[in-house]
């Protein structure tokens, strides 16, 4: 009788203790449920001591602290960086996974297609061994839109705060401002599309009279001579789709045909395409 209670016991264990073992896909949902908390410690209660971070071939972290850095993944949380599951694999020795990652500010800005990484969790018992990201899809389509909506947000931060290249804005201050511009009339909001676009240099191919123009800021403009190329500075200002450019004899007419290119009319007339 003592022996088949014992037998008992011993089988009841077996089960709790199989029942506690977490699958691989367990331990990688959890991972990233830990980190979508920017959970640290939870975190690398899941990594290896010689845990490494892989981006395709490249060595990106070989150190689980670096990993691990509490002011980054601070950054994460204010910027309320997310992971978010589509697939999961499970290959015995591996997980692999293709993840959709979002932060605030893309969503602020309304960036679209997000991106998504397929990613592989290599294991060493019960722990992560490495991560590697073996490509990202969407990139491209991706930094395009961020590209298009971040250019306006910035020259509205110059404007307003005189945030200029070489400033680094904290990451709260980024978020605090994107809440500020985002709340704008849509009008306001085009206008700053629309200076920011147009910063830079505009040149022509066809337009005799004028080679370039150069935009600086929301009034200045320097207009190259086609003949001589020499340069002279004068004021512009937006009046809706069109550009009114000073000079000493009279104004000079400009179409906003897109985001690259200006068609001139009068004097100017020829397209001006955006060169850098």
């Amino acid at each position: 009788m003592k022996k088949y209670l014992l037998l008992c016991v011993f089988s009841v264990c077996v089960v709790l203790l199989i029942s506690c073992h977490k699958s691989k896909p367990e331990i990688v949902n959890d991972f990233i449920d830990a980190k979508n908390s920017y959970d640290t410690e939870k975190m690398s209660q899941y990594l290896t001591d010689d845990f490494m971070y892989y981006y395709g071939d490249t060595v990106r972290i070989n150190d689980r602290s670096e990993y691990l850095d509490k002011a980054v993944w601070g950054n994460y949380k204010i910027n309320e960086h997310k992971t978010t599951l589509l697939k999961i694999q499970d290959l015995d020795s591996v997980i692999k996974t293709e993840e959709i990652v979002s932060t605030l500010t893309d969503s602020l800005l309304g960036v679209n297609p997000k991106i998504v990484f397929k990613t592989t969790y290599m294991f060493s018992g019960d722990k992560l061994k490495s991560i590697t990201v073996d490509s990202i899809l969407n990139l491209e389509e991706y930094q395009k839109s961020y590209n298009e909506n971040f250019i306006p947000f910035a020259f509205y931060m110059q404007d307003k705060y005189d945030i200029q290249d070489e400033t680094e804005p904290t990451i709260e201050n980024i978020i605090k401002y994107l809440k500020e511009y985002v709340a704008l009339p849509i009008s306001e909001r085009k206008e700053y599309s629309t200076y920011a676009h147009l910063q830079g240099a505009f040149t022509s191919n066809d337009c005799h009279l004028y080679k370039a123009l150069i935009f600086r800021g929301k009034k200045t403009v320097t207009i190259i001579d086609g003949f001589f190329g020499f340069p002279f500075a004068t004021s512009y200002e937006i009046d809706e789709n069109y550009i009114r450019i000073r000079t000493d004899k009279s104004d000079l007419l400009f179409e906003i045909k897109d985001s690259e290119t200006l068609i001139g009319e009068g004097f100017a007339q020829g397209i001006f395409t955006k060169s850098n």
